[in-house]
């Protein structure tokens, strides 16, 4: 493709991802404007009942099911976490939903501040309008969940892995202790990259995490286990294409049994196997952080779709790392995060338009970020010279 070809290709796709993004848009200006009533009952409603209850002394409510018009709502976070959605309790319920909002979009914005720090991209303005005109960050805004804040704490663990503060970046993967299941691949390469040292910032993050808790007493943390002994129940109510876990994908094609448990501990220690020898060829420490994200959703028993927006991360790092690439294993990495955004955007916003998208059998996520990272794993890492000859 020549030079001029390459500008009106550019331009073409920045004006379809600001259009995307409009979507977006349009939500809030009907959810504020034309109609308050349609954000009632979302996620982050749920998470304002719940503070509601906390505040109010209502502890009983706190890991209750919650019976809602379009199903049942669950609070699946520790007790700690309380302390982070209080105020909602405090605010109007859409006052309560302008603040998840705003605090999404400046997680989204200080994400792509951090990666840029690692490596800026060659064209920083298409990486901006990919991310602001994903699925993933429509489904932050119009669900009013917190994937942005979870984006931005395994963003900054990799902006200080990136620049060798080692203790700081397990600092914050102990903060992944609100999300358990995304703690325990990312501890592992703390302790991998960074030693003991990083490894105890990770431990004490979490321990005084746990320690605000004391003054609640064992009650909530007692119901919280209840509740993580219910995740398979749970998971049972759960649309399998809403997940994006290579679980999710196996359960949807073999459905529930011991094949599909054996298929996917395959999948888990050949795809664990591929990262840890990629680990190893000297590739920059963004494609590392990147390889490490998409582990820990594929491997994960649980990863929802709106969680997908931590899919930023590795697709911003892949973006800007393109030096670091032969030429047809980028593009073919490009392929399946291409292929990834058309599935998010198809299933979840085009569905009322093309039937076929409608609550699809098969959850092709899975499957997709498998092909991902498997890519990205052979993909073998450019010598310093070719690097910086392009």
């Amino acid at each position: 493709m020549t030079g001029k070809g390459r500008s009106t290709a550019r331009e073409i796709l920045t004006v379809i991802l600001f259009f995307h993004a409009a979507r977006w848009v349009s939500w809030l200006w009907h959810a504020f404007v034309l109609d308050p009533s349609a954000v009632r009952e979302r996620d982050w409603w749920t998470l304002r009942e719940v503070a509601t209850s906390f505040v109010a002394g209502d502890w009983a409510a706190v890991y209750a099911d919650r019976a809602l018009s379009n199903g049942t709502n669950f609070f699946r976070y520790p007790p700690f976490v309380l302390y982070f959605i209080a105020p909602l309790a405090e605010m109007p319920p859409m006052a309560a939903y302008a603040l998840v909002c705003a605090v999404e979009l400046l997680a989204a914005i200080a994400i792509l501040l951090l990666l840029f720090r690692i490596r800026r991209p060659h064209d920083p303005e298409l990486n901006v309008a990919a991310v602001f005109g994903s699925a993933a960050m429509a489904h932050v805004i119009v669900s009013g969940q917190t994937s942005a804040l979870l984006a931005l704490v395994i963003a900054a663990a990799a902006y200080f892995w990136a620049f060798g503060r080692n203790t700081l970046a397990g600092l914050c993967v102990g903060l992944l202790a609100c999300k358990p299941n995304w703690l325990p691949l990312f501890g592992l390469f703390t302790l991998w990259r960074g030693g003991l040292r990083a490894g105890a910032g990770a431990a004490l993050m979490g321990a005084a995490l746990a320690a605000s808790t004391l003054p609640l007493g064992t009650q909530l943390w007692r119901e919280f286990f209840a509740m993580t002994t219910r995740a398979g129940e749970i998971g049972t109510r759960y649309a399998l294409y809403k997940e994006i876990t290579l679980l999710a994908a196996l359960r949807s094609v073999f459905g529930w049994g011991t094949v599909t448990t054996i298929m996917w501990l395959s999948g888990v220690a050949i795809t664990s196997s591929l990262v840890i020898r990629a680990l190893r060829d000297g590739r920059p420490i963004g494609r590392s952080i990147a390889l490490i994200t998409l582990l820990a959703i594929l491997t994960n028993s649980y990863v929802s779709f709106y969680d997908g927006f931590v899919l930023v991360v590795p697709a911003t790092l892949w973006f800007a790392h393109r030096n670091a690439y032969d030429e047809r294993a980028w593009w073919a990495v490009g392929a399946w995060i291409g292929a990834y955004w058309v599935w998010d955007m198809a299933v979840f916003y085009y569905a009322s338009a093309v039937p076929s998208f409608r609550n699809p059998r098969l959850s092709a996520a899975g499957f997709i970020l498998t092909g991902w990272l498997v890519s990205e794993a052979v993909a073998a890492a450019r010598s310093p010279i070719r690097q910086k000859s392009r």
